[in-house]
């Protein structure tokens, strides 16, 4: 095969180079085809250069000789070569496409043309993702754009509007979650899919729409286009009603209207029973349920749903949704005088699962004060509260969930009649309830505010206040209202009644249909009866054929014994090599151990000499840079304990280890008594590459504290924290609440011993570092570990 092949690129090379095509005479006009057979040759050879410059002779010679179908194609030759040698870089692709269209534009060939915008617009597009990948958000923004053009001159509807809502992904990935022109593109998709009769793709924009207006407030045009969307539905083959009923409730939630709210949150159950949906979203459906429930303030109903959420989240084992469910079930309980079971709830979430994410510890904080005040613990609450305000100003100032946070502060500082406090709070959570116009949470405001009034003896305002609440809670559970909703869940367990009896019904027939399968298997038996007679003669023939063949086996057996023989002896040698193997492995491992021991050892030697050579120091400066030393070293040296002390020769656990040098720095400096050591150090293990500049920088920024933050032995605390900021990314913090730094210091400025290396360690780290003088001084490092790291998470 090899003598074949080298015998036709030799043929080719000889006959179809230009050069060869010229010397033998072949005519003028066929030259383009020359070049593009002297390009495969050049392939072949995998000589791009050559190759590249042989397809750009042919367009050159087609152009002139006016072949201009066949340039074009040499043009989509050429951007299959390049992407046969340099791979998907979309970028010069692009342009080779974009100059075949425009001659087969020319020629007036259609349907290649129509082929070349296909392929075109589909490269615009994987070329947009890579600018995504890359960062670059105006590329991406104009490749879509681009491809969009492309589609609707070639009449592709559906690849128009998918392009659309592509741009919508990439406008919500780089520019954030502003409404506007999100809800534009999804308009454009929209008419798109209306067009092209595409009834449901055109269903699902519509229900995104109604989303994007709901997060809004804009519940009446949501409610609008939501009714489209379950319309068009109708018209499709394809069915899945499950998000646009959870929107429609959500939205009828908004609006008050719990009667058609509790309808379409059953009806989105329902429609997740039909398409056989065992995920979690089932849970969050069956919580929507309860939440309806809970409106209504029929809480044992709420209860069971909320149940029913929690245990579908226990079995995928989803944090998210332990947490939230967690939370509404301990509320219910709560709601039907079993506050007491809810706080063991919460309680035992917080212990097992551990919540590290803002808005996990925002849902648990907040509802743990809520029940705690009912339970009127308001003392074992204040320390969730000083909790909840340092996390109320990590959260956005737009963002929903303070909301939830000032409802629970109101409530709370009103039990313990601050009535100041509670007075800013509620106004917060009025003013929002107002703008958003969830009337819900309007209800709960000015349930709280009529009774401040009262408290702080204002009658007029508690008058005014208490007819609002009145009124809005009177429309919102008004007896017509409740009568609805008892009707929609008289309807709902019906039929799930019915759908009862007719399981029974489908039973019997079943029943039925195995007694007259019994029947017939009966008959069977009795014919399996008479068989077996005739077997046992057939049986008995066969024994004599049996014996033969075991004598015959007997012979096989002696053979293989003996190399059963053989092959255990071969085992008993590899036995004895894996023993040998396991021998070299401990040798290795006490030899490791061994080295991490002495390199301590060591390490103390030095720290004893300088401690020797500073008793003999006069200068104080000259004392201070050795007894830093010191300190330097002892923490590289706990590392190599930690490591020779531990069966993982390879990693250091830093909750062990900087308990370790805190200790070892609060004995040397002598604070006992007067500083506080405040740890949150994460279950993490770090190689000793990381360990090492960490150790060192956790040295200097401790120290740097110890020395400067505390003067004339004033008491106070310091707090270092370790953990894992997001999957990868892990943040160290040391704090002190001490005198802090002058303020014509600036801490960007400090060129120090101990910053430079704090700087220095945390590049090594490839990691950031930062000062923040505030209340004290706060150094913050922050690093990424790609693949030897484990944590306890």
């Amino acid at each position: 095969m090899k003598v074949r092949r080298l015998f036709i690129i030799l043929w080719l090379a000889y006959f179809c180079l230009p050069a060869r095509a010229k010397a033998q005479g072949i005519n003028a006009r066929n030259s383009g085809d020359a070049y593009i057979a002297s390009a495969e040759v050049w392939k072949l050879k995998k000589d791009s250069v050559n190759a590249n410059g042989d397809i750009r002779k042919a367009i050159s010679e087609y152009s002139r000789q006016g072949k201009i179908r066949e340039a074009a194609e040499a043009w989509l030759t050429l951007e299959n070569y390049y992407a046969f040698f340099h791979g998907p870089g979309y970028g010069p692709r692009i342009a080779y496409y974009e100059q075949a269209l425009k001659l087969f534009n020319q020629a007036h060939i259609k349907n290649r043309a129509s082929d070349t915008r296909r392929i075109l617009g589909n490269f615009y597009l994987q070329s947009a993702g890579d600018w995504k990948k890359k960062g670059d958000s105006v590329k991406c923004n104009s490749d879509l754009r681009s491809a969009i053009t492309v589609f609707l001159k070639n009449g592709q509807d559906r690849e128009a509007a998918e392009s659309w809502l592509t741009l919508e992904n990439c406008y919500s990935y780089f520019q954030g979650h502003g409404y506007g022109p999100r809800i534009a593109y999804y308009k454009k998709a929209l008419a798109l899919f209306t067009r092209a009769h595409i009834n449901d793709r055109a269903a699902a924009t519509l229900t995104v729409l109604g989303d994007f207006y709901k997060e809004q407030g804009r519940h009446k045009e949501a409610l609008s286009v939501l009714n489209q969307s379950l319309a068009m539905y109708k018209k499709s083959e394809k069915i899945d009603l499950r998000r646009l009923y959870s929107v429609l409730g959500d939205v009828n939630r908004k609006l008050g209207n719990y009667d058609r709210t509790l309808e379409y949150d059953l009806l989105s159950v329902k429609a997740a029973e039909v398409a056989g949906d065992t995920s979690l979203m089932v849970g969050y459906l069956l919580n929507r349920v309860g939440t309806s429930y809970a409106n209504i303030r029929d809480f044992k109903r709420s209860l069971n749903y909320f149940d029913k959420a929690l245990h579908f989240a226990r079995k995928k084992n989803e944090l998210d949704g332990i947490i939230i469910f967690s939370r509404n079930v301990a509320m219910a309980l709560s709601a039907v005088g079993r506050p007491a079971e809810g706080y063991r709830l919460l309680v035992e979430i917080q212990r097992t699962y551990l919540p590290k994410d803002l808005n996990n510890r925002l849902i648990i904080h907040v509802a743990t004060i809520d029940i705690l005040t009912s339970l009127k613990r308001l003392g074992a609450a204040k320390k969730y509260v000083d909790t909840l305000l340092r996390l109320e100003q990590q959260v956005d100032k737009a963002d929903f969930r303070r909301a939830a946070i000032w409802h629970s502060l109101a409530k709370h500082y009103s039990a313990t009649k601050n009535y100041s406090e509670a007075q800013v709070y509620t106004t917060k959570f009025e003013r929002w309830s107002t703008l958003s116009k969830d009337k819900s949470a309007l209800i709960n405001a000015l349930a709280i505010q009529y009774k401040l009034d009262s408290a702080k003896g204002d009658y007029v305002s508690e008058i005014k206040n208490y007819r609002r609440f009145i009124n809005l809670r009177d429309k919102m559970y008004s007896e017509k209202k409740i009568w609805q909703i008892a009707q929609v869940d008289i309807a709902y367990q019906t039929e799930k009644k019915d759908q009862l009896l007719k399981a029974k019904e489908t039973n019997i027939a079943m029943l039925s249909k195995q007694a007259r399968l019994q029947a017939i298997n009966y008959k069977q038996q009795k014919t399996t009866q008479n068989l077996a007679v005739g077997g046992a003669v057939l049986l008995a023939m066969l024994l004599g054929l049996s014996y033969n063949r075991y004598r015959l086996k007997q012979r096989v057996n002696r053979q293989l014994q003996l190399q059963q023989a053989e092959i255990n002896e071969q085992n008993q040698s590899l036995t004895k090599l894996i023993n040998e193997k396991d021998n070299l492995l401990e040798e290795k491992e006490w030899l490791m151990k061994e080295i991490h021991h002495r390199v301590k050892n060591n390490l103390q030697v030095v720290i004893s000499l300088l401690n020797t050579q500073s008793s003999y120091m006069k200068d104080p400066i000259a004392y201070q840079a050795i007894r830093e030393s010191q300190h330097r070293m002892q923490s590289i040296s706990l590392i190599h304990q930690k490591l020779y002390q531990s069966d993982n020769l390879a990693m250091v656990n830093m909750p062990a280890y900087i308990g370790d040098l805190v200790q070892y720095l609060s004995n040397s400096f002598d604070i006992a008594g007067q500083i506080d050591f405040q740890l949150d150090i994460s279950d993490i293990d770090l190689e000793v590459t990381k360990s090492v500049p960490l150790g060192l920088i956790l040295n200097e920024a401790i120290t740097n504290s110890l020395k400067y933050a505390f003067p004339d032995r004033r008491s106070g605390s310091i707090y270092i924290t370790l953990t894992m900021v997001t999957a990868g990314h892990y943040e160290l913090t040391v704090r002190d609440n001490g005198v802090g730094l002058s303020v014509e210091i600036d801490p960007v400025e400090v060129k120090t011993l101990g910053m430079s290396l704090m700087r220095g360690l945390s590049k090594q780290l490839s990691g950031t570092f930062s000062i923040i003088n505030n209340n004290g001084v706060t150094i913050i490092v922050g690093f990424k570990i790609v693949s030897s790291l484990k944590t306890g998470y």
